[in-house]
């Protein structure tokens, strides 16, 4: 059975645990409501352009667009992964990376050669240990560059479908829904699939220049908008997720002192008790 000691320096050692996982869920809600508002100012956008780019899929000769033609044989499928470079964050890395494997093998299996390209630290580290094969990865990337690293990257995957290096390209990321629900998905960005809006008249359009021309040009900008969302996604959902984790840490941390003090309690009265008798059986006996 621990001693008296034992049982108060544990209690100490989880006290300032508790102490650690009540600052962290802190600065973590802080940052988050920063990094929602970012996340959700930008889905307006995201979904008016896409709106836009509907609207002129039923006025422009797709077929002069490369980025809108689907390959007969889907032979090579580059894969991007966006995940957080720190851990402590529950199990958000680890079940997008695990949808993630699950999605690659599949794509073997259907005979077809893998990229994987990925962001974050815990993504690389993961997929590295198992001895996956990376076109790329990006770890320490801040907030203030992530519309600079959309668009380079976006200028990447455009230009490796567009000379046939790859056949389709898939985003993997995590979509942020609220603190307690941030579920991976897989979104199939290139060859982009725009299908006519249902509201969408075109005699009563004219576009200046010509729509295939509009069209040519708000492509790149619509991958470059869903690679910064997916970006601004995994943020929020990174902080939501460690600020759930160091809620559920810190309330284990003070139920445990809890149990400890109990334990403490019972073990001093045990002691004092066993005193009481020792000193009862010395005066009996003299």
């Amino acid at each position: 059975m621990p001693s008296l000691k034992d049982i108060r320096r544990r209690i100490q050692s989880v006290r300032n645990t508790r102490q650690i996982t009540t600052a962290m869920k802190l600065v973590a809600g802080a940052k988050l409501r920063k990094a929602t508002e970012n996340a959700q100012s930008a889905r307006p956008y995201q979904e008016a352009l896409t709106r836009v780019l509907s609207r002129l899929a039923g006025t422009s000769g797709e077929g002069e667009q490369p980025l809108l033609q689907a390959r007969p044989e889907r032979a090579e499928v580059e894969f991007v992964a966006f995940t957080s470079d720190r851990g402590l964050c529950g199990g958000f890395n680890s079940i997008l990376l695990r949808d993630l494997e699950h999605r690659i093998a599949a794509a073997r299996v259907e005979g077809c050669r893998v990229r994987v390209r990925v962001f974050g630290k815990k993504g690389r580290d993961y997929l590295v240990k198992r001895r996956y094969e990376l076109t790329e990865s990006r770890i320490h990337v801040t907030t203030a560059e992530y519309p600079e690293e959309a668009r380079t990257l976006g200028a990447t995957l455009r230009a490796d479908f567009a000379e046939g290096g790859v056949d389709e390209v898939i985003l993997c990321f995590n979509r942020f829904h609220s603190v307690g629900v941030q579920k991976p998905v897989a979104l199939p960005i290139l060859p982009l699939k725009l299908e006519a809006g249902e509201d969408a008249e075109p005699a009563e359009y004219r576009y200046e220049p010509d729509a295939d021309r509009i069209l040519a040009a708000l492509i790149p900008l619509y991958v470059d908008t869903v690679i910064l969302q997916a970006l601004l996604e995994t943020d929020a959902g990174e902080y939501a997720a460690k600020m759930k984790a160091m809620d559920a840490a810190t309330r284990n941390a003070t139920e445990l002192i809890d149990s400890l003090t109990l334990a403490y309690n019972r073990a001093r009265q045990a002691a004092i008790t066993k005193e009481l008798i020792e000193i009862v059986s010395a005066a009996e006996a003299l």
